[in-house]
């Protein structure tokens, strides 16, 4: 007897969705022939929605002519073999696009070639685009200059008389400067130098210094014994060097006798403790009660079946039928 898996289903009376379903549990309704979905968790294993997800008719057919009604909003760009060219033709966005790139915009147009306009009658005053043509009169009508050479240059120097005798010049327009200027002989006492006595007092004396602070040092190689000042990098080395790399635990003599359960017969304890273990070569064959055992892992009688004859109450291995009932 092959095995059976039923959905839960509907086969005459309502069109739609049931009212409850499962979380991921499918039902199909042969009314409207569309298979449902719950969709979401309430925490309890009951769906939050239930969604369509397939069925004739209720979906756009991939191929064939169909008709489809309400407003349908695509994700993705909708492909088409051909530009649409009849009133119920569906347009692409790229058309769009094309025939935009060819306009230009209304706000802050960036125009390209030689656009041109309608020239503005001479004299406006307002927004209107002025042409080259409007510029040009009303620099006609602007007229000469007055500023006469005369007037404004009288010792026909090249340069206008105000700026001849300026309110200052830069320093870069002064010739004749000194390019060095020697000082003259002088001493200071140490109190005359901004900092300098504090700057002494900061130092200490090479004879028996008191270092304050976090004073440094070259830090010596391992195992030199001088009168080398030793560093905390030094003594961090050679301690480190005495417990071998040993772990945080186990790196001082009381964590390692701990460790050991303070026992002075640690080996002997363990030996005796490994005596009394089955052998992992034996592969649980050294159990002593191998029905308590299975017991105690909750295996029961299954267990011990042979794989080609398993008993199972209330049914067998074959032919399970799974009806998800109706709706």
């Amino acid at each position: 007897m092959a095995n059976t898996i039923q959905l839960k289903r509907r086969v005459s009376g309502v069109a739609g969705a049931p009212a409850s379903l499962k979380s991921g549990e499918l039902a199909h309704n042969e009314v409207d022939d569309t298979l449902y979905v719950g969709k979401g968790d309430d925490g309890s294993g009951n769906a939050t929605s239930i969604v369509p997800m397939a069925g004739s008719g209720g979906f756009v057919a991939r191929v064939g002519s169909q008709s489809i009604s309400g407003a349908k909003t695509f994700s993705l760009v909708p492909k088409s073999g051909q530009d649409a060219s009849g009133g119920t033709d569906l347009v692409r966005k790229s058309q769009i696009d094309n025939l935009l790139a060819t306009k230009a915009a209304l706000a802050s147009p960036s125009l390209t070639g030689s656009p041109t306009a309608p020239t503005a009658v001479t004299g406006t005053n307002s927004t209107q685009i002025a042409t080259t043509a409007f510029v040009n009169q009303a620099i006609v009508g602007f007229g000469a200059g007055d500023m006469a050479r005369s007037t404004y240059d009288s010792d026909n120097d090249g340069k206008v008389d105000a700026a001849e005798v300026a309110d200052a010049a830069p320093w870069s327009g002064i010739t004749g400067k000194p390019t060095s200027f020697a000082p003259s002989s002088h001493s200071h006492g140490i109190g005359q130098i901004t900092g300098l006595q504090s700057a002494l007092n900061g130092k200490s004396a090479l004879t028996s210094p008191a270092f304050g602070g976090t004073p440094t040092a070259p830090t010596a190689s391992t195992g030199t014994n001088t009168t080398q000042i030793a560093t905390t990098g030094f003594v961090a080395a050679a301690i480190g060097a005495l417990i071998d790399a040993a772990p945080g635990a186990m790196n001082t003599l009381n964590e390692l006798a701990a460790a050991l359960g303070d026992d002075p017969n640690f080996a002997a304890s363990v030996t005796n403790a490994l005596a009394s273990k089955l052998a992992a070569a034996s592969n649980l064959s050294d159990l002593p009660n191998k029905g308590t055992a299975r017991s105690n892992l909750g295996l029961g009688s299954i267990a011990a079946q042979a794989a080609n004859n398993v008993a199972i109450t209330g049914g067998s291995i074959t032919g399970i039928a799974l009806d998800g009932g109706t709706f």
